[in-house]
């Protein structure tokens, strides 16, 4: 090889080093240096393997995988997956254009809910491009589906009768061709209401006399548009759309609020500041009330628990709820299964054959309350008996007109006439609820008076239950919004508040009944009533 080739091989080697990147330069020179030293020929145009092993490049990927062989893996494209603000997946922040990698962008958030088909998010939301409908999410906006919130058709349509009108097509019922949200002439912003005073252009509503005139609607400090709506940031209050989610203000939909939480105690809902109280917690920097107290929630301050529950090991369990051998039982942590003791949650109520009743073992052969079927009939075995027939235990008729089981674990069910209804196991996964509309699996969910795992779907188009809550645990838990389509609240102890569909503690002493209360409280005044001590 000439000396001047060699000169010039060794000075390119050198300034490829001084690069940092093992002599691969990024233009490719270091491997025509390589080829100028390595293969003594000097004809050879082939570039060799830039990773230094068997594998070709090939022609035009100029990408360097990590592990090529240069020391240096390459950072991620986007200078660091560490730094970046996690979002796109349910329970996050939507990421940028508001998309979600799971689930559906609802405010601001990924949810398992407000997909087209499936279950409303709370305060009757849905993603774009759908509109809520007696609970479910419905596709809007095009011509022939319903009109999307505010009135919003796309493309310049005309919402008419709660349907979008094309542009270009005839307007059904006003008449008039649809041009820029207009039904020729009538219905938008400024024009004379259409027929039956009807405006058809988004974000409008027909005022005044007469025929009327169509005027903005939805904006802050403007009259609310037909159906109380409001633009985003905004909620109908007293017919006027004012400012809602800052610290003092209306909750916006779905119980949201800017910063802070969503206090549902007095209503309207009020967005409270962190470290404010809030509904039956506390308000955290994450926007939830942080709740103790409540049954499979942590204890309070002093190891106390609301409702007549009790803290074990830190975590409440309700009145009624095993404590290992023994049983939580109005606030205390008692013996159970004797002879006028509590009953015990597992496994066999009351000793020596007694029958629970109202939360107590009575003895065998002591009598049963009530009247009506099992009415004053005696304990036998762990069942009620009279004439021969039996009621109360698990797969038996419910005693009394009260309809109560004897056993613990059981709850009665409600048969289609002329069925009796009877006394069945409860609060396993696909089993009936049992009282307190609670379930026994960690995180389960109460869906129509049957417990759903953790885990599995809510069926109904209502999502995942997640953590006690439906929709990926976006609705039904305590402190949060109520599902809609009906379901409620579905975390066990739960019910729906009458003050902006929150979900608020029940079955517990001083609490609202639900679907019965938890041993040894009843029931008091009915529907609607309280759960107090016998």
């Amino acid at each position: 090889m000439p000396r001047f080739t060699i000169f010039v091989s060794i000075l390119a080697l050198l300034v490829a080093s001084a690069c940092g990147d093992d002599g691969a330069a990024s233009d490719g020179s270091a491997d025509a240096t390589m080829d100028a030293m390595g293969d003594g020929g000097g004809d050879d145009t082939s570039v060799p393997p830039v990773d230094g092993g068997g594998d070709t490049t090939p022609p035009g990927d100029t990408s360097v995988p990590p592990g090529d062989g240069g020391g240096d893996s390459m950072p991620p494209a986007d200078g660091g997956g560490d730094s970046m603000t996690a979002c796109g997946d349910i329970g996050m922040a939507c990421c940028a254009g508001g998309t979600c990698t799971t689930g559906t962008c609802v405010a601001g958030m990924c949810t398992d809910c407000g997909d087209p088909g499936g279950s409303c998010c709370p305060g009757a939301t849905c993603g774009a491009g759908a509109t809520c409908s007696a609970g479910t999410c419905i596709v809007c906006g095009e011509p022939g589906t319903a009109c999307c919130d505010l009135g919003v058709c796309n493309a310049s349509g005309c919402c008419v009768d709660g349907t979008c009108t094309g542009a270009g097509s005839t307007c059904p019922d006003v008449g008039g061709t649809c041009m820029d949200s207009s039904c020729g002439g009538c219905g938008a912003e400024g024009e004379d209401c259409c027929t039956g005073r009807v405006c058809t252009a988004p974000s409008t509503t027909c005022t005044g006399g007469g025929d009327g005139t169509c005027e903005a609607c939805g904006g802050l400090g403007e009259g609310c548009c037909d159906g109380g709506g409001c633009d985003a940031g905004g909620v109908c209050a007293g017919g006027t759309c004012v400012a809602c989610g800052g610290a003092g203000e209306p909750c916006c939909p779905g119980s949201s609020c800017d910063t802070g939480c969503c206090d549902a105690r007095t209503g309207p809902d009020i967005c409270v500041a962190v470290g404010t109280d809030c509904t039956v917690g506390t308000c955290a920097a994450s926007g939830a009330c942080e709740i103790c107290g409540a049954p499979g929630r942590a204890c309070c301050p002093g190891d106390s628990c609301d409702g007549g529950g009790c803290c074990d090991g830190g975590t409440c369990v309700a009145s009624g709820s095993a404590v290992g051998m023994q049983v939580c039982s109005d606030g205390a942590v008692v013996d159970c299964g004797g002879s006028g003791e509590p009953c015990c949650a597992s496994g066999t109520s009351c000793a020596a054959d007694g029958c629970c009743l109202g939360g107590t073992c009575a003895d065998d052969g002591d009598s049963c309350p009530g009247f009506g079927p099992g009415g004053g009939s005696t304990c036998t075995m762990g069942s009620c008996e009279s004439g021969g027939g039996t009621c109360g235990g698990i797969g038996e008729s419910c005693c009394g007109f009260a309809e109560y089981c004897t056993v613990s674990g059981a709850v009665c069910v409600n048969n289609p006439f002329p069925t009796p209804d009877t006394c069945e196991a409860c609060g396993g996964d696909g089993e009936p609820c049992c009282p307190g509309q609670s379930c026994g699996g960690a995180g389960a969910c109460c869906v129509d008076d049957v417990c759903v795992a953790n885990g599995d779907s809510c069926g109904g188009g209502a999502g995942t239950c997640v953590d006690g809550g439906c929709a990926g645990g976006t609705c039904g838990r305590l402190g949060g919004g109520c599902c809609g389509g009906g379901l409620g609240c579905t975390e066990s102890f739960t019910i729906c508040s009458g003050f902006g569909g929150n979900c608020i503690a029940c079955g517990g002493e001083d609490q609202p009944c639900c679907d019965g209360c938890v041993a040894p409280y009843q029931c008091s005044g009915g529907f609607g009533g309280t759960c107090v001590a016998p």
